[in-house]
């Protein structure tokens, strides 16, 4: 008799001692778990933040090459805007420069037209 109680109080103890393990084995695993997840939460908005930063850094530096070039398009427009001006003003110049000899060639050729009326009056046609 003695042995069934030794025997049973070693049974119930150790099923005593595996419910305890199992017990401590899933709290620790519950722990693991949650450590496991705030890990992984942690390096999940790590990488999030150093994707947005790179991508931040990427369009910044893009956005700096084109400011640049839009400044430099700006300075060559300004240049051939003045350029365009300067030749404008030449043409036109020139323009009136021409406008002025054809008046003067226009007056000298009526004068012309006048002197061979008088000379064609005084003296008659000429004939071939």
């Amino acid at each position: 008799m003695f042995s069934w109680i030794t025997h049973n109080l070693t049974v119930f103890f150790g099923s005593v001692v595996t419910l305890a393990g199992v017990i401590a084995g899933l709290i620790h695993s519950s722990k693991a778990d949650a450590n496991s997840a705030t890990k992984e939460r942690t390096d999940l908005e790590k990488f999030i933040l150093k994707t947005v930063k790179d991508d931040n850094e990427d369009l910044r530096k893009r956005y700096d090459d084109l400011a640049a070039k839009f400044h430099e398009m700006d300075d060559d427009y300004d240049r051939f805007k003045d350029y365009h001006d300067k030749i404008v003003k030449q043409l036109q110049e020139q323009i009136d420069l021409k406008e002025e000899e054809n008046k003067n060639l226009r007056q000298k050729n009526a004068a012309l037209k006048k002197e061979n009326a008088a000379y064609r009056a005084r003296y008659g046609k000429l004939e071939e």
